[in-house]
């Protein structure tokens, strides 16, 4: 069993950064994982060729499936195709994690409805977009609820630590303090 990292333009480099971490130093497979096969820049400029794509790569050797948050998430808004990617993976009783702006992909696949979150976004905005259910936000840096995980981006450290421990790896969390 391996973790996916999903890759799109303008992914949020640092939010990733202790995630990563604490997935190699628990020894945890990695893959990433793009919209397609060609290059993806991150928010900071970081260029990444995604190991594979979210049609070939087999959701069933995926324990966890981790979401970065981006500067622009509107450009995801459309992706039918990763709305049923991240539904297949949830079906597979894998974790699934999103920071920042990346819940939104967690609501527009419909994992929100009956989950609680938290998000990057303030009320207004949540209120503009039009796909959160209010419910069950909890204004909270980071809010685990069952195999969810979702995260604000300022508390990237503690999102990377919570993943370890809800994969059960074995890593050292002072580490990152």
């Amino acid at each position: 069993m391996r973790t996916g990292i999903l890759l799109y333009h303008h992914f949020s480099e640092y939010e990733l950064s202790v995630a990563l971490s604490v997935l190699r130093q628990g020894n945890q497979d990695i893959e990433t994982i793009g919209l397609g096969d060609s290059q993806v820049v991150g928010e900071a400029g970081l260029t990444c060729v995604p190991d594979s794509t979210i049609e070939k790569v087999d959701v069933n050797e995926l324990n966890c499936l981790v979401l970065p948050g981006c500067d622009d998430i509107g450009h995801l808004k459309d992706e039918t195709r990763l709305f049923s990617f991240i539904s297949q993976v949830i079906e597979g009783n894998s974790v699934v994690a999103a920071i920042s702006s990346a819940p939104f992909l967690l609501a527009k696949a419909g994992a929100l409805n009956t989950q609680r979150y938290t998000v990057g976004f303030t009320r207004e905005q949540r209120d503009f977009i039009g796909i959160f259910n209010e419910t069950n936000y909890i204004d909270s840096p980071l809010v685990t609820d069952g195999k969810i995980l979702t995260a604000k981006g300022a508390f990237f450290k503690d999102f990377g630590i919570q993943l370890g421990k809800m994969l059960e790896l074995d890593f050292n969390s002072s580490w990152y303090r």
